[in-house]
């Protein structure tokens, strides 16, 4: 009986390995700039110096995959949990909800390495009914060469320094693009 037991054992045991053997990448969303542009699976040595480790792909599925923009400096597009954010230094995230964006842009391993060309339209007014307004419009370029417009409102920091923590993440506000247009033909006179 222990004979008979033994094959269709290790049979089962074969088979989920096999199931569950595949590796995957974890890459932090936080990489160093010199660790940003390397492929990890032809260096291998760089994984560790990056903080890069191995993954069984069935035992961890929520790996954030992500793709810096050329401008600003260090922002970036993260795709987690089947939504897409954009990333901007020292800001908290922004949920772009956009569905044709998570087809248009590639978050795998390759396109991981190549920056998402976009443009940044950065404005800042001093109308003197009211405070500074600061707005910017990111437009992205999809791999397929699609264009998908974003604008944004920097609203002005609340409260004082004693009650606003320097380690904060700042808040920026989505707005519709008419409007962006409109705030700039008027405000640019």
């Amino acid at each position: 009986m222990k004979n008979a037991i033994f094959p269709i054992f290790s049979v089962f045991i074969a088979v989920f390995l096999a199931a569950c053997g595949g590796t995957n990448l974890d890459v932090p969303t936080d990489l160093p700039p010199i660790c940003r542009e390397i492929d990890f699976n032809s260096q291998p040595d760089m994984r560790e110096i990056c903080g890069v480790r191995n993954v069984r792909t069935r035992a961890y599925q929520n790996i954030p995959q992500q793709r810096y923009l050329i401008q600003p400096k260090e922002a970036s597009l993260v795709k987690t949990n089947g939504r897409v954010e954009l990333r901007l230094p020292n800001t908290l995230p922004i949920e772009l909800d956009d569905a044709l964006l998570q087809t248009e842009i590639k978050f795998d391993q390759n396109a991981r390495m190549t920056k998402i060309k976009n443009r940044y339209d950065y404005y800042e007014f001093y109308p003197a009914e009211r405070e500074r307004l600061r707005i910017f419009k990111i437009t992205l370029i999809s791999d397929f060469g699609n264009e998908f417009a974003y604008c944004f409102r920097v609203p002005e920091k609340r409260g004082n320094d004693r009650t606003r923590s320097v380690a904060m993440g700042n808040r920026v506000d989505l707005m519709e693009c008419f409007d962006f247009n409109k705030l700039v033909e008027t405000h640019r006179k």
